[in-house]
């Protein structure tokens, strides 16, 4: 479980891509976290692992709570 304060400089340093329903976190095997955007399977023009932070994305849909 993440503190508020750890969600608040995970948001600092991710982005738009921490709450897109859009956005899968994808971790390496050597520990490195990415954030693999699903729309780039079918619309080219959104790259596949976004330079992080997103600050604005015109594809961005908050992520339904559960």
């Amino acid at each position: 479980m993440t503190v508020p304060d750890d969600r608040a400089q995970q948001k600092i340093r991710i982005g738009l891509c921490l709450d897109c329903e859009h956005a899968r976190r994808v971790e390496s095997d050597r520990g490195a976290t990415f954030f693999l955007c699903e729309l780039a399977k079918i619309d080219s023009s959104f790259r596949k692992y976004p330079a992080l932070p997103v600050l604005l994305c015109r594809g961005f849909k908050a992520e339904s709570a559960p």
